[in-house]
């Protein structure tokens, strides 16, 4: 009895460290490299965000160090991974290549591996889709997101924002059921046993490959989705963990015909009592295996080409049913002249009374009213003026990526909100209607030490409205504390005047700080003027190695156009 208690306590503790191990690895060994590319090897930094800027600094680092090549090549490569191991049945080269298919998502779930940083280099992979721009083809995913959609539904209903709930229990019931599917496992393998069948097998006879799936959907629920910072080459997850998930069922599928082989009849009877990958009610089985059953003409596929042909049928039927969420540039407003229309108005308006300060809650609500036309951008005028600052920040916001001309005394008003989120969508707002009536008003606010978190929103909008008096008030602020004010305040230079704006852009090349540096030389780059080739081959010695390869790829840039 005590033999038995030790050796089952041995195979729970070895379990335990190999599960914890391997995802520990899986997410601390990527932080540790991309830490190490960026601070000691200098790699450059992230793209940030979109605009012509960013997609300058992207087309350049692409181009610099050949990256299409080596995208194309690593998609050929991932995909030749998952070939070669569906034909030889070695399932170990095919997870290699589902492995490689997720990767791209740590991008998102870590926000430090951008496309131009560190490991995010492991994104160009997808270089292939990602210059597709007919629509959104990363997208082609979204239909993974429909369970969190519908259990954030339900507990709305509640009046509970259960995001983090969700991601830490997919998460967390992911690594509970790896770590029991390889403690069951480990004492198959103890007591010889050929099928493993008790406890968790009993309830899915791939146990560790659901958790594993679990975990990884809870990991990329982690980044919200909704209301995110648009990044230039950034990766949606839906669809590299669609195609990881389905290689992995083809894994599990092709092991089965394995152990079919290897324990003829003793799998057999195990497979007919326990579900394939969770237990689900027999009618609804009965309609999601209706696939497998028409390729393979039995209940199982028996072949590996079997397997390959509903691994393709059911991921194509995945990526078809998401085309319902995914942008295909078609207008979304809603017709707004019926009464049933202004019910429900009322209604999403009424509920933006009931939460709080839930800023997740209320941002979809706001950009649904926006969505219903002109009667949804009336509603948004009255509610930027809301008691609610959370839904007067998000409804002025979205006049202001409407464009909404007739809102301009709104801007006007909220740019001295006491509120300074409310402050920055209004600030912004001016800048997106150009509103040069805004000017003395942003001009004043430079003055006022309270409006300190708002001084990069105002030169922002400065550039955006493009008054040449603006432009000593912008020069004072390349003197500021804070690098990215400073790059603001160049940036704005640039756009009223880029003659002037040149001569500031050189003499930022030699500032101090590392992050003025690097936008001084994409600015400069941008501007395509002759005159910088000299001072970017000043900088060809500079200690930091982005602005060392953003000059010199600048210089060949700028002289060949030249």
């Amino acid at each position: 009895m005590n033999k038995q208690l030790l050796n089952n306590l041995g195979l729970l503790i070895l379990a335990l460290i190999f599960s914890t191990g391997l995802i520990f690895a899986f997410i601390e060994i990527p932080r540790l490299l991309d830490t190490s590319l960026q601070n000691r090897f200098g790699f450059p930094q992230f793209d940030q965000g979109a605009g012509e800027i960013n997609a300058l600094k992207t087309e350049i680092f692409i181009q610099g160090l050949r990256l299409r090549w080596i995208g194309y090549g690593s998609l050929i490569l991932i995909l030749g991974l998952i070939i070669f191991g569906y034909s030889t049945k070695r399932s170990g080269w095919a997870l290699a290549g589902a492995v490689g298919l997720f990767i791209p998502i740590f991008g998102e779930f870590a926000l430090s591996m951008f496309f131009l940083a560190g490991l995010g280099l492991l994104r160009v992979g997808w270089l292939p889709f990602l210059e597709v721009t007919t629509f959104d083809l990363l997208d082609l995913g979204k239909v993974i997101y429909v369970p969190y959609w519908v259990l954030t539904w339900f507990f709305g209903i509640f009046k509970w924002d259960a995001h983090a709930f969700l991601t830490y229990l997919f998460m967390g019931s992911g690594a509970f059921l790896f770590t029991w599917g390889v403690l069951i496992w480990f004492k198959s393998r103890y007591n010889r046993v050929k099928v493993a069948s008790g406890w968790i097998y009993k309830i899915s006879r791939h146990p560790q490959y659901l958790g594993w799936i679990l975990w990884s959907y809870g990991m990329i629920l982690f980044t919200p989705f909704l209301n995110e910072m648009k990044r230039s080459w950034s990766v949606p997850s839906s669809l590299p963990w669609l195609l990881m998930t389905m290689t992995i069922v083809g894994i599990c599928l092709l092991e089965e015909i394995k152990m079919m082989a290897i324990t003829h009849g003793e799998y057999q009877k195990y497979r007919n009592t326990t579900p394939f990958l969770f237990p689900l009610p027999i009618w609804l089985n009965r309609i999601i295996s209706w696939p497998v059953r028409l390729i393979s003409k039995s209940d199982y596929p028996t072949r590996r080409i079997q397997v390959l042909w509903i691994v393709l049928l059911y991921t194509s039927l995945l990526m078809a049913l998401s085309l319902i969420w995914v942008d295909l540039k078609r207008s979304g407003n809603k017709v707004a002249d019926s009464e049933k229309t202004q019910t429900e108005l009322a209604e999403i308006i009424t509920s933006l009374n009931d939460l709080g300060d839930n800023r997740r809650a209320i941002y979809p609500l706001v950009a649904e009213i926006a969505a219903y036309g002109q009667t949804g951008l009336d509603s948004l005028l009255v509610l930027a003026s809301h008691s609610n600052p959370i839904v007067r920040e998000f409804s002025i916001q979205q006049l202001g990526q409407h464009k909404i001309v007739a809102a301009e005394d709104v801007f006007l008003h909220h740019m001295s909100d006491s509120i300074w989120r409310v402050r920055a969508s209004a600030i912004n707002a001016t800048a997106a209607i150009r509103s040069g009536k805004a000017i003395d008003s942003l001009l004043d606010m430079l003055s006022n030490p309270n409006v300190k978190n708002n001084l990069f929103h105002i030169y922002r909008a400065l550039g955006a409205i493009e008054d040449p008096k603006a432009i000593p008030y912008l020069a004072e602020g390349l003197e500021g504390e804070e690098w990215y004010n400073q790059n603001a305040a160049l940036e704005a230079i640039m756009a009223i005047d880029p003659q002037i704006g040149i001569k500031y852009a050189i003499e930022e090349l030699q500032d101090e700080d590392i992050h003025v540096r690097r936008n001084a030389v994409t600015l400069c780059i941008l501007s395509g003027n002759p005159k910088v080739i000299s001072p970017l081959k000043e900088v060809y010695k500079d200690e930091d190695f982005e602005v060392r390869f953003y000059a010199k790829q600048g210089v060949k840039r700028i002289q060949v156009k030249d």
